[in-house]
């Protein structure tokens, strides 16, 4: 009888030459046969080189067990061949643990590729292959085909009811799928096949870009010819020209500048409305056009960084001349960009030790002025660089952000109210019953007095001055919207249009509930809802297609 090998590295070439042999259907040696420990490579995890050993023993066993016992001597082999001695049972542990190998191949076919049909020989190649896979990779394969655990329901956007990801809507992932339809449907309606606006004028405050961009765009596409504002008129001319179907409506198209932080440029921007009414390309004028909608849009909610305003400025410089600047209507005001509106924040009181003084400025601002952030008192200083204005306390707000964010947000919009109201709806007598003119004041949640006294939504403390600003606007609506309907068949309302952009501080992952284009058509449906449904919508906070108080109490 032939010695057994001892050293490891012999052990181990004999049983790959065994390994070899069988499956070149030869008789292998009897070294398979000793139950002898074999100590592996430590090259590879110990785990994994004690399978790899065992799966050659048991394959070169499995392959003997087969032999025709004719072709064996006493049912082992030839002794020519095979060395005696070799014979070895397999204990209890043994078989265990192959058990456990073949029980996870069957139970993860998308790893093995093992199925109940499987032979013996596909078994061990199953085997083979998950042997020659480094470890890394098997396990990772294991965790891709193992079902993953099940997602954390979420709280639909509009409904607020649970729900489980996988009855998501396809195109809103956080809506419930009968919210993500109700909104596709609801959002249609202001789509140029349910919604005609031909012969209509509509003022669109802030619609450079998002929001009122989309807004805008809508109005156009159903027909109105539609009056743009923006700080940036060459800028917001030159993104309407993209459009593919920019020729269709250009001649609907009027693009005019101002700064909404500066009163003087929303007086001139009701000038140029009246004027455009009345003469919208150079024809005679007339004093029967009147204005149909007027969309107050324009917000300020972060407040951008001065070198954000100066490369804007820029680009609207070298936009000069640009074919698409046709569409700004060339007026007598002449609008001109300026810094931060050309008001300084310098004349805020002082709050120094000594007198308290105060120090005006011009509004064209010096170049030293300009090339630092104005953040008003000396308080502000211990703001962090890059901490937006969303996550700024009441001592961090500089109070030109307070005064600049009242200005765009509610005073403006007070004024336009009350200046072009008198050129909107009708006097007449036995007016009908369907709004003959819309007024859509754009809110927020944040301006309305939350259900709980420590709703998490303002326990923070943050942006107050935007908050009241909304609650400001809310107000006006609350306020006027019954005169407007009583004298001049106006249908004003606020809206909230949702969710759809965040402060950096807040950006998620997955994004926002809903996009701009699901804002705008939220804006717009006061407008269906006479034009379409012929029914009045007055004096409310819209809020998902739906009609609310203006004014959620609190307590109930």
């Amino acid at each position: 009888m032939e010695p057994v090998p001892e050293n490891p590295e012999e052990i181990a070439s004999q049983l790959r030459r065994d390994q070899q042999l069988c499956r070149e259907n030869k008789i292998p040696s009897h070294l398979t046969q000793y139950h002898t420990t074999f100590p592996p490579s430590l090259a590879l995890p110990r785990s994994i080189r004690e399978l790899r050993c065992k799966s050659i023993i048991e394959g070169i066993k499995a392959y003997l067990t087969h032999l025709d016992p004719d072709e064996t001597e006493n049912g082992f082999g030839d002794s020519d061949n095979l060395r005696s001695g070799q014979t070895h049972i397999p204990k209890t542990e043994e078989y265990t643990s192959a058990l456990r190998v073949l029980k996870y191949l069957q139970t993860n076919p998308t790893v093995s590729g093992i199925t109940p049909a499987s032979s013996l020989t596909e078994v061990l190649a199953a085997v083979e292959t998950q042997l020659a896979a480094p470890s890394d990779l098997r396990n990772k394969n294991h965790r891709r085909a193992q079902p993953s655990a099940p997602a954390k329901p979420k709280r639909c956007y509009i409904c607020r009811q649970w729900y489980s990801p996988l009855q998501a809507h396809e195109l809103y992932p956080s809506l419930c799928h009968p919210c993500g339809a109700f909104n596709l449907g609801s959002s249609a309606m202001s789509r140029p096949a349910k919604l005609k606006l031909v012969g209509k004028y509509a003022l669109v405050t802030g619609g450079r870009i998002n929001l009122g961009y989309c807004t805008a765009l809508r109005l156009l596409r159903c027909g109105a010819s539609v009056i743009v504002s923006s700080r940036y008129p060459r800028d917001a001319a030159m993104r309407y020209s993209r459009e593919p179907d920019f020729s269709e409506w250009e001649p609907r198209l009027k693009v005019v500048g101002a700064d909404f932080r500066s009163a003087k440029d929303a007086f001139q921007l009701v000038h140029t409305v009246i004027s455009l009414l009345r003469s919208w390309n150079g024809e005679p004028e007339s004093d029967d056009s009147k204005l149909d909608i007027l969309i107050n849009n324009a917000a300020q909610t972060l407040t951008d960084p001065v070198e954000a305003e100066k490369k804007a400025i820029s680009r609207e410089q070298a936009l000069l001349g640009h074919p698409s600047a046709k569409n700004i209507p060339a007026d007598k005001h002449s609008y001109v960009y300026r810094l931060r509106g050309g008001i300084s924040a310098s004349w805020i009181p002082c709050i120094e030790p000594g007198p308290p003084h105060l120090e005006l400025e011009s509004g064209a601002a010096t170049e030293k002025g300009n090339a630092m952030a104005q953040k008003g008192l000396h308080t502000t200083a211990g703001v962090p660089s890059g901490k937006s204005s969303w996550v700024q306390t009441l001592n961090e707000i500089p109070y030109e952000d307070l005064i600049s964010a009242h200005s765009v947000n509610a005073f403006v919009p007070l004024i336009l109210c009350r200046e072009l109201l008198p050129f909107m709806g009708s006097e007449l007598e036995g007016a009908p019953s369907k709004p003959v003119g819309y007024i859509v004041n754009v809110s927020s949640r944040e301006g309305i007095l939350e259900s709980y006294a420590k709703s998490r939504n303002k326990a923070g403390g943050h942006h107050v001055h935007t908050n009241m600003s909304k609650a400001a606007i809310n107000m006006i609506t609350e306020t006027e919207a019954s005169m407007a309907w009583t004298t001049r068949r106006v249908a004003m309302n606020s809206v909230d249009p949702g969710y759809m952009s965040a402060a950096p501080e807040y950006v998620r992952d997955e994004g926002c509930p809903i996009g701009f284009e699901d804002g705008a058509a939220r804006v717009l449906w006061p407008v269906v809802a006479g034009e379409v449904e012929g029914r009045v919508i007055s004096g409310r906070f819209l809020k998902h297609f739906e009609e609310g108080a203006a004014v959620i109490r609190r307590g109930d």
